[in-house]
């Protein structure tokens, strides 16, 4: 679900990541992925032992923030007037959805995966296609892609082993998409859009695709929220603490706006990458990808607005309390 997760996340972080780092959002973009492929897969000494249950704690942390912004950005683009309770409601439908146990059959993700591209590609066609109205304005200077990698960097990370060729187009479709909103809408006008799709396609006259891009808001979003809880389903092995999960993710969805719980999720999985570095490094002094990408974890939590990481923190403290049972029962 990997693909349905960046397609809906896009649907804000477009907006996100150009307030960010204006054109510069296009080499965040790059950054992103570079750090997505050195983060280290965990280290088999720590997993055998497993007397440290802070990585495990920081990746369901990592999952669980993002369970807001996939149900902020359903209520911010369907119900813009009601988003705080469509958000958490989406949020707890589908983690109902996902106390049996089960997950998507291969061939639907397939397909989810082959509209949300779809629907990118025509959408980048259209940007591409109408000459734009050219706006005022840059953005923020070249410092300003640390900031937007930040900020696209939960939507690119990887969950587990991927092929390389996945990092690669993942980064490819996000430059393509970006490219063709800034072009159409300049990087001002998109960074204060908050609906970045919905106004790129009234900016090319676009507005009978309306009720085309809400159905791809709940193709994007749902899946996107249901393979985090299913994963999340499958680290505990009992839907108590899945419940508890997804309860906490639709209170988030409902306190947070889609921008404020995308920053929340981008320190959450930055504070897992530093996680992972850091106790790699404590068994392999010398790996090469721990020691930059715990580097690239640090500069970008850096340009995190500052008052994001103690609730990252704090959500992270409570997946720890949550963790501990698990790691000490089922392997």
């Amino acid at each position: 679900m990997a693909g349905v997760r960046l397609g809906a996340g896009l649907l804000i972080a477009l907006a996100a990541g150009a307030a960010a780092g204006g054109w510069w959002l296009l080499a965040g973009a790059v950054l992103a992925g570079v750090l997505a492929a050195c983060v280290p897969e965990p280290a088999p000494e720590l997993e055998r032992a497993r007397k440290i249950p802070l990585a495990p704690a920081a990746g369901l942390a990592a999952r669980v923030g993002l369970l807001p912004v996939f149900g902020s950005v359903f209520g911010a683009y369907l119900v813009p007037e009601h988003r705080a309770p469509a958000a958490a409601a989406m949020v707890l439908v589908v983690t109902a959805a996902a106390l049996p146990g089960r997950s998507l059959p291969r061939f639907v993700r397939a397909w989810l995966l082959g509209i949300v591209l779809v629907a990118g590609a025509g959408l980048v066609a259209l940007c591409a296609a109408i000459a734009p109205e050219r706006g005022t304005g840059t953005g923020p200077g070249p410092l300003g892609m640390f900031a937007a990698a930040a900020v696209l960097f939960p939507l690119l990370s990887r969950r587990g082993a991927k092929p390389s060729w996945w990092e690669a187009g993942a980064v490819a479709a996000t430059l393509a998409v970006c490219a063709g909103a800034l072009y159409q809408l300049g990087p001002v006008r998109l960074g204060l859009s908050p609906a970045p799709v919905r106004d790129l396609l009234a900016a090319v006259d676009g507005r009978p695709l309306l009720p085309l891009l809400a159905a791809v808001v709940v193709i994007a979003t749902v899946p996107a929220a249901f393979g985090e809880l299913a994963a999340i389903r499958t680290r505990f092995r009992g839907w108590p603490e899945t419940l508890a999960c997804g309860v906490a993710g639709a209170a988030g969805a409902a306190l947070l706006a889609p921008v404020p719980a995308l920053l929340l999720a981008a320190a959450l999985a930055l504070i897992e990458v530093l996680v992972t570095a850091l106790l790699t490094l404590s068994v392999r002094r010398r790996d090469l990808r721990a020691v930059v990408s715990a580097a690239l974890a640090v500069t970008l939590l850096a340009c995190l607005p500052a008052w994001y990481l103690l609730p990252a923190l704090v959500v992270i403290a409570l997946a720890l309390l949550a963790s501990r049972p698990a790691g000490t029962t089922k392997r």
